[in-house]
């Protein structure tokens, strides 16, 4: 059981380093180019990064799905493939619109893929080690973010001969990931029958779920809209390239530490809420003071900001199986539920940021990210404790 949770685990790192951190994540870092190259203005910025977003929402509902009925190896092994061809269309973009759309395309695959981690932890990871665990995978992705920012603009694009090349080397990373997940990863135990579509669309009614898919709108829609506006709004602003992508890696490497020690603290005491009140005051009163601090604290707010918001995310991700009425048995629906809400604030923010951005410079849209961070503490004021024994899940796998 321990090798199987270890060999998940790394798997599910790799492909959110690969899938996530390079073939997501390589967008922003070269957008100064890109935007240059194809007359890309702040506002089309925002909704060329928020369409991949889009993509994850239309396809998150049917991804959620699948992973119940076909079980996540064969899923995210496919979508991985499918993602890796619209990883590489981008490289034949002529202008924002189509360029958007080959994010639109390649966020769909992420419909698929991001369901199918947590439902494969669930099947190898005893529940009282989830929340590790989903922050480990979520670690894959941060730290495999923070080396793209850094390197893709710095060492990839100049050897492989420009932003283009660069596209078609993250789809032949994306291809060997599916390959090497399809090749070891294996579906394990599964609880119950999968979900029907009577049982997704009753999970939406489900209180719990509904304000942890709160959460994960303001969260995961505030990051996005922050790695997309940083690098070129940093760079139009008099940072140095160099200094932009190490202040941006220095971001994602606290929050890839806080994946880490928020969810193992939060296993330890046994509790989710505190956690996340902490991690949502700390993230946007952090924002809230980078909006109006000199540039010389932009660096360390940031990072402040980022243990804030990287101890909450990987929670979001292990608290469904642990929700009464959902457990391990629906968790591949409650997850596409999560993930079709979580990415509707994915396009509609970052759309929000690059607007902001235009009408009111950097500090407006920091300012107005901070408030999205503050507002986690609505829905997390009012939520259940889920980590106590009394409220598990019935049918919630052994520990």
């Amino acid at each position: 059981m321990a090798t199987s949770a270890a060999r998940t685990t790394a798997l599910c790192a790799m492909v959110q380093a690969v899938g996530g951190g390079l073939g997501w994540s390589v967008l922003p870092p070269l957008m100064p180019r890109i935007a240059k190259e194809l007359a890309i203005s702040h506002a089309m910025g925002g909704l060329v990064w928020g369409a991949a977003s889009l993509g994850i929402a239309l396809a998150s509902i049917a991804g959620g799905a699948a992973v119940d009925r076909f079980g996540p190896r064969r899923v995210a092994g496919i979508a991985l493939l499918a993602g890796a061809v619209a990883c590489a269309a981008r490289a034949a973009a002529v202008g924002p619109w189509s360029l958007a759309a080959a994010m639109l395309v390649f966020g769909a695959h992420i419909g698929f893929c991001a369901p199918a981690i947590p439902k494969a932890l669930a099947a190898h990871v005893p529940l009282a080690k989830l929340g590790r665990a989903n922050g480990i995978a979520l670690l894959g992705y941060t730290l495999g973010t923070a080396a793209t920012v850094v390197l893709a603009p710095m060492v990839l694009a100049p050897l492989v001969g420009g932003w283009r090349p660069t596209m078609l080397v993250a789809a032949g990373a994306m291809v060997l990931a599916a390959i090497v997940w399809m090749a070891l990863a294996r579906d394990g135990r599964q609880v119950g029958a999968h979900a029907t579509l009577g049982d997704v669309l009753r999970l939406a009614k489900n209180a719990s779920l509904v304000r942890v898919a709160a959460m994960h709108f303001l969260l995961f829609g505030g990051y996005l809209a922050m790695l997309g506006l940083l690098p070129r709004a940093l760079v139009e602003g008099g940072m140095p390239p160099a200094r932009v992508g190490l202040a941006i890696a220095a971001w994602l490497t606290a929050a890839g530490a806080a994946n880490y020690a928020g969810p193992w603290l939060s296993d330890r005491i046994g509790r989710r809420r505190p956690i996340l009140l902490a991690g949502g005051a700390v993230a946007g009163l952090s924002l809230a003071a980078m909006a109006v601090a000199p540039a010389a604290a932009t660096v360390p707010l940031l990072v402040l900001a980022a243990l804030g918001g990287g101890c909450v995310a990987p929670l979001l991700f292990a608290m469904p199986a642990e929700i009464e009425g959902v457990g391990p048995a629906r968790l591949g629906a409650a997850l596409g539920l999560l993930t079709l809400v979580g990415q509707v604030g994915g396009f509609l923010l970052p759309s929000l940021a690059g607007a902001a951005t235009q009408g009111a410079g950097l500090a407006g849209a920091i300012g107005a990210m901070a408030v999205v961070h503050l507002l986690l503490l609505a829905p997390a004021l009012g939520l259940r404790e889920t980590r106590t024994a009394a409220a598990a899940p019935s049918g919630a796998l052994a520990t």
